[in-house]
Formats: structure tokens, C-alpha cells, sequence
């Protein structure tokens, strides 16, 4: 496998942390912010039209909506900043284990000869896997990262954790 490099994707302070990092050997992006998040940006958005219409056309119902869906995006902010900051932004495969960063900074890690297992779940729609370590313990890896199928896929390769199932992949 060849090694990684950060990409022009990746976020600055990510990119500093996997260039300190050994022996990379492939790099997953999450290239999302805080503000696309659907609790913040539909909110924001309803608010928005829902202003212009309401003042465009002279309607206090369409302004009143405008300003509770004004209130409901700034009640959104903490909740979403404060859910943001537990969000990778990029996956680091080493050959001996992988880590979830998040701006830098590691969120998780797992070592290949800790990985139990890997699975998948369906949850409201999305695919998610986890890399199982240590019964309780787990990395998940987000729908969100570019590649996650590859990311999987490199997961098993490197960990030489085998595949339990058809579901797996």
C-alpha cells in the first residue's frame, strides 16, 4: 500500500497532525463544518424566507414564523457546536492502528491488535461501521467520510480482523 498524504481537502490542523503521524497509510476526509448541519442550516433557512415573504408581502404570520424559526437556529447553535466537536473530520489508517481526529486533535484511536471486530449499522437511513475494540469501546466511522467503504475495506486488510459476514462489507 502506498502512503498517504494529506490532501487539499483536509483541514489545516488535520493535515498538521497526520504529516506528525507514522507510518500513514491512508487518509479519510470529512470535509463538513459545523454550519451544514441540518438542525442549524434548515432552521436558518425557514427564517430566512420565511422574513423576506412575510416583509415582501406584508404578512405578520410569515414574519412571526420568520422570527420562531430565527429562535430555533440560535437555540441550535450550542447544540450543534457542542455535537461538531465530537465529529471526525478526517481517518488515519496506520499500519498499526487507526485515529479519529477532529481538527487536529485525536478523538479516538484503535489499535489493530486491540480491533475485535467490525460492524455495520443502519440507522435512520445511513450506514455507519464500528470498529469494535475491547467489547464496549468503539470508532465509528460517519457515512460523512469520503470513502468509507474503501476506509472498511483498507480496516480489514491491515487489522487481518476477518470479515464475519456478507453484511460486513
Amino acid at each position: 500500500m502506498a502512503a498517504a498524504t494529506p490532501t487539499a481537502a483536509t483541514h489545516t490542523r488535520d493535515r498538521a497532525a497526520i504529516e506528525a503521524m507514522r507510518d500513514v497509510q491512508r487518509v479519510y476526509v470529512n470535509d463538513s463544518r459545523w454550519w451544514q448541519n441540518a438542525s442549524f442550516a434548515l432552521p436558518l433557512i425557514v427564517s430566512v424566507i420565511s422574513l423576506a415573504v412575510g416583509l415582501l408581502l406584508d404578512r405578520a404570520e410569515g414574519v412571526g414564523f420568520g422570527l420562531f424559526a430565527g429562535a430555533v437556529t440560535l437555540i441550535m447553535i450550542p447544540v450543534v457546536l457542542l455535537t461538531w466537536r465530537g465529529t471526525a473530520t478526517a481517518i488515519v489508517l496506520t499500519r498499526t492502528g487507526a485515529s479519529a481526529l477532529h481538527l487536529g486533535k485525536v478523538l479516538h484511536h484503535v489499535e489493530w491488535t486491540d480491533l475485535q471486530r467490525i460492524e455495520r449499522v443502519e440507522y435512520l437511513g445511513n450506514t455507519r461501521y464500528k470498529l469494535v475494540h475491547h467489547d464496549t469501546e468503539f470508532l465509528t466511522v460517519e457515512s460523512e467520510i469520503e470513502g468509507s467503504a474503501d476506509l472498511v475495506d483498507t480496516a480489514f486488510a491491515l487489522s487481518g480482523v476477518p470479515r464475519q459476514s456478507a453484511s460486513d462489507a
